[in-house]
């Protein structure tokens, strides 16, 4: 069996790792809490650390890592260019060529929604299709595309930016999917609605079940603008699947029938016919699966010894 590539994924509180293998296997994994307190050294040397705990954990060395950050990092050297907002230490630093220093491993950084995509294609819901987008649904809205079974990025491999599609554009404001979809999205849903301040996006899923008619409306309103997006992309691409994953698909069935309610409202009813919304599958690890695969898959770079 070919060594594992390690999988790190980077988000704005934890650092997700696994060691994993082509097959999906996931060996060994750990986690890293991001803080600003801490320094960009800091974080790449506990990095660097919690991927030899993992080989030692499993008995296997690394054969290369691959990083998923948000944002855009540039080809080659992985420094990140865009999209560091909620990982600010990351901004102008190469996070995998840091950590690669560190174990001579060759690496590559992509985008994490395109990671996120990766994943569900080669090992969740998006095995099997040639045509699908993934939507991811937590503190902001990502995700990705795949047309004809490859994963689509613009130059230097710029990934799509699902979050940004404008849905209400008016002279005084233009509100995005990630506006009205992320976890603050929600949360300003369920206010508007009347329902009371300092809820959590997933206790308004609880709150919906319990028979809280502010919680449903909430849920309704955001879940119509979910279909818009997605409706959007179907008529555009022919989509065979929209995924939808991240924390907010940890509800379940009610958001994903709700999205569905509204979809044809949006879809062009014989393109509608040929599509499907489904739950992603590889939740949590969805990131670094794509992130490891990718490396495994790629060319990777190459410190000079």
């Amino acid at each position: 069996m070919s060594n594992p590539a390690v999988g790190i994924d980077v988000g704005g509180t934890t650092i997700k790792l696994g060691l994993i293998t082509r097959d999906g296997r996931v060996c060994a994994r750990h986690r890293v809490p991001y803080a600003a307190s801490r320094t960009f050294d800091e974080i790449a040397d506990s990095l660097a650390n919690a991927v030899r705990t993992m080989e030692a954990q499993a008995g296997m060395k690394a054969a290369s890592l691959g990083i998923a950050a948000p944002g855009h990092a540039q080809p080659g050297d992985g420094v990140m260019v865009d999209g560091t907002r909620n990982v600010p230490l990351l901004k102008d630093r190469s996070l995998a060529m840091a950590v690669s220093e560190r174990l001579a491993l060759p690496f590559l950084t992509l985008n994490d929604g395109s990671a996120a995509t990766l994943g569900e294609q080669h090992y969740g819901a998006g095995r099997g299709l040639s045509r699908f987008a993934l939507i991811t649904l937590g503190t902001g809205v990502g995700g990705g595309i795949v047309i004809d079974g490859r994963l689509v990025t613009g130059g230097d491999g710029i990934p799509p930016e699902l979050g940004a599609i404008v849905l209400d554009d008016q002279r005084s404001s233009r509100r995005t999917l990630e506006d009205f979809a992320s976890a603050s999205g929600f949360v300003a849903a369920y206010e508007t609605a009347g329902g009371t301040s300092g809820c959590l996006a997933a206790e308004i899923f609880q709150r919906a079940t319990a028979g809280d008619a502010c919680a449903s409306a909430a849920i309704d309103a955001v879940c119509r603008r979910i279909a818009h997006g997605l409706g959007i992309l179907i008529n555009a691409l022919n989509l065979q699947a929209c995924l939808v994953g991240g924390g907010i698909a940890q509800a379940g069935a009610p958001l994903v029938d709700a999205i569905v309610r509204h979809l044809p409202d949006f879809t062009w009813h014989f393109l509608l016919a040929r599509a499907r919304v489904a739950l992603a599958e590889t939740g949590d690890d969805a990131g670094i699966l794509g992130a490891a695969r990718s490396a495994l898959d790629q060319p990777a770079v190459s410190l000079p010894r």
